[in-house]
């Protein structure tokens, strides 16, 4: 019996094809969805910012304090 090995068979076509068919899909419902991972980093970045801002501006009114203590 003469079988034929050359090229792909219809299984691992059609296996071929609904893998890239549901990568599509995920890709498509991640872009359509927005950027809502972009945007929770991006407040998070500000919020740390903020913080950092308020922590600096301690810091500096307690050196203030001592030196008035101390003068």
């Amino acid at each position: 019996m003469k079988t034929n090995e050359n090229g792909i068979t219809l299984l691992s076509l059609v296996i071929t094809v609904i893998v890239l068919a549901f990568l599509a899909s995920v890709l498509i419902n991640f872009s359509l969805r927005g950027n809502d991972t972009i945007d929770v980093m991006q407040d998070a970045q500000d919020s740390y910012y903020d913080q950092k801002e308020y922590t600096q501006n301690r810091i500096e009114d307690m050196a203030n304090g001592w030196e008035d203590i101390l003068d």
